[in-house]
């Protein structure tokens, strides 16, 4: 298995970098420019980049330890393309309506906050560097594992990273998202197959029992609405830890990855007028979310009944067990979890390095830079972002792995901002920032980053991870939108808002949404917390027994598989639907033709405002100072 193994990495790297040189040889559009990509690449690239930010060894790691409560989660991918669907055409038509292709900017330039820009670039980085380094490192001990250590851990990742790289600073981001656009189909099509091998040739039942777990942990069921928990390291949860509130705050969390920078920056490049609807309806939220919430299970279950001392040896065990009547299928196992870890790595540090280059470098530090002083300064970039990805992945696993939870639960805090830009212009920049602050103080003390810190500095805090069995992201999002709109109720108006009208006032003029009549617009997103509340929240709990033993029969059913596992099946298709009621009958998603650029926002040299270092920033430089 292991010459197939290398044969075939040889293969798609010899792609990647074919992809690369052809792109390199454009000289019509710069390689590290982000317009003009065409729809297919955000179509397959955006589902890629959702299943790499859900993790999907980690994903079904914890359904072969927890069950279906924890497969449960893929059915969160439709809530993924929900959000997709509300923001991603707005921000869509803000980059083109100002010219900006660069979500930090886009945010900055609208609320006029450096802040913003900052804090997008800190987001970049975390998906870049810890994310990033976690997943390698995960990818090491996986192919080390497979190979009973000939391929040795470090060489792995060292390896990896050079062939994620070469492609990268050659043919710049273009490449970076054709080969992420292709290796999504590629992981998509292998999801498919191996959950069919599983099931016929290692006897895993294609709609069969519940997945084996240990006891005391409900496998085909959900443990209830919510536990009064402390938290994860306070005390052991009754049945397991995914609740529905568990369930809906991880959806949520994984929400996050449509708001991150690569995401954003992979759609404002599209220039397709039906991609975005494609992509969150078909795509996204119809085969990625259909194919873990089928396949799942079933890969779940035959990695529960391998023996291993951890996630990466026991998928190394599954895959002999798959080599073992086809070595194709073993390497294919291996390759659908490598790809994956490829397709997040390239997209994020992609993404990073052309921000950094583009909002830091060029903007401030050298703004006479010229055009191919900032394809330099681009390729200098990810040359450091993979050199530090690398050396963290072989040398700092852990702290990866720690700084990695901070990723997905920030990028949700910055729902509020973008619905501001997209939504809501008496959203003033104060109650934008307020919220953000306060949100992501409440996601650092809700995750192992934050209570490391307190537990070894000051005091031990009371609570553990995800008190109540709620995750960080939905604990920084509740503050977020409280702070949000206390501190509206007092910055509404002036000249602020004036600037932020310029661009709705452009969007109603140009870009109307079509959501009908008041009664209409209400009956949709009724139907969406309808959907969320029954899916995801609590009413999922109808599901432990709705269809196993339903009230309305008078005595048990046999529909030949678990309860929950038909309830997440027919959500799912529920879902799409509700998906493709508001992506192309509500417009939401649907760019239609207008005028290129009709609101000037300054992105040029900064100006004296934009120099001009936040108030926080000034105040604690001075402190210093002082001292």
């Amino acid at each position: 298995m292991m010459s197939l193994l290398i044969v075939l990495f040889g293969v798609t790297a010899a792609y990647a970098v074919y992809i690369a040189a052809l792109c390199a040889r454009r000289r019509q559009t710069p390689v590290f420019e982000a317009e003009g990509l065409p729809a297919w690449t955000f179509i397959f690239g955006s589902a890629g980049l959702v299943v790499a930010g859900l993790g999907l060894d980690a994903h079904l790691a914890l359904a072969a330890r927890y069950g279906l409560q924890a497969s449960h989660l893929a059915v969160g991918l439709v809530l993924v393309a929900l959000t997709g669907v509300l923001v991603v055409k707005r921000v869509v038509l803000a980059a083109r309506l100002t010219g900006i292709a660069s979500p930090g900017a886009l945010l900055g330039g609208y609320y006029g906050s450096v802040t913003l820009r900052i804090a997008v670039m800190v987001l970049a980085a975390l998906y870049a560097l810890p994310f990033s380094a976690a997943a390698l490192a995960g990818v090491g001990d996986l192919v080390s594992a497979a190979t009973a250590g000939a391929l040795p851990r470090a060489g792995v990742i060292a390896v990896v990273a050079v062939f994620l790289f070469l492609p990268s600073v050659l043919g710049g981001w273009r490449a970076i998202v054709y080969v992420a656009a292709g290796q999504s189909l590629i992981v998509l099509v292998l999801l498919a197959f191996l959950a069919v091998a599983v099931s016929t040739d290692l006897g895993v039942p294609l709609f069969g029992a519940a997945i084996p777990t240990a006891g005391g942990i409900l496998a085909d069921r959900i443990p209830g609405v919510f536990q009064a928990s402390a938290g994860i390291g306070k005390g052991a949860a009754i049945g397991g830890i995914w609740t529905t509130t568990g369930i809906l705050s991880s959806a949520l969390a994984l929400a996050g990855i449509v708001l991150s920078p690569a995401y954003l920056l992979l759609a404002i490049g599209t220039r397709a007028r039906t991609a975005v609807a494609f992509s969150q309806t078909w795509v996204t939220g119809g085969i990625a979310a259909g194919l873990l919430v089928v396949g799942t299970p079933i890969l779940a279950a035959a990695l529960a009944t391998a023996e291993g001392g951890g996630p990466a040896v026991a998928m190394a065990g599954l895959a002999d067990r798959l080599a073992a009547y086809e070595p194709l299928l073993g390497v294919g196992l291996i390759l659908l979890v490598v790809g994956v870890v490829q397709i997040g790595i390239a997209l994020f540090a992609g993404a990073a390095a052309r921000i950094f280059a583009h909002e830091a470098v060029a903007l401030y530090v050298l703004p006479r830079l010229s055009p191919a002083g900032e394809r330099l300064a681009t390729r200098i970039s990810l040359a450091v972002v993979f050199a530090l990805l690398a050396a963290m992945a072989v040398f700092a696993p852990l702290p990866s792995a720690i700084l990695a939870s901070l990723a997905l639960p920030l990028s949700i805090q910055l729902l509020p901002a973008l619905l501001g830009l997209c939504f809501l212009p008496w959203l003033s920049r104060s109650a934008v920032l307020a919220g953000l602050v306060v949100g992501c103080l409440m996601v650092f003390f809700t995750e192992p980053p934050g209570l490391i810190l307190f537990d070894g500095l000051f005091v031990e805090l009371p609570w553990g991870r995800w008190p109540l069995t709620v995750h960080s992201a939905a604990w920084g999002l509740a503050f977020n939108l409280a702070a949000t709109l206390l501190a509206a109720i007092f910055t509404r108006g002036g000249a602020e808002q004036d600037h932020r009208d310029r661009l709705h006032d452009a969007f109603r003029a140009a870009y109307p949404a079509d959501l009908g009549s008041g009664a209409a617009r209400g009956a949709k997103w009724s139907l969406v917390l309808l959907w969320s509340f029954l899916a995801l929240g609590p009413g999922a709990i109808l599901g432990n027994t709705f269809f196993s033993d339903p009230i309305f029969a008078g005595g048990p059913a046999q529909v030949g598989l678990p309860s929950l596992w038909v309830w997440q099946v027919l959500f799912w298709f529920v879902g799409v639907f509700l998906i493709w009621w508001l992506a192309y009958h509500g417009r939401m998603a649907v760019i239609e033709p207008g005028p290129a650029r009709r609101v000037s926002y300054e992105t040029g040299p900064p100006s004296a405002f934009q120099r001009r270092a936040p108030l926080w920033i000034e105040r604690t430089l001075a402190r210093v100072a002082r001292r």
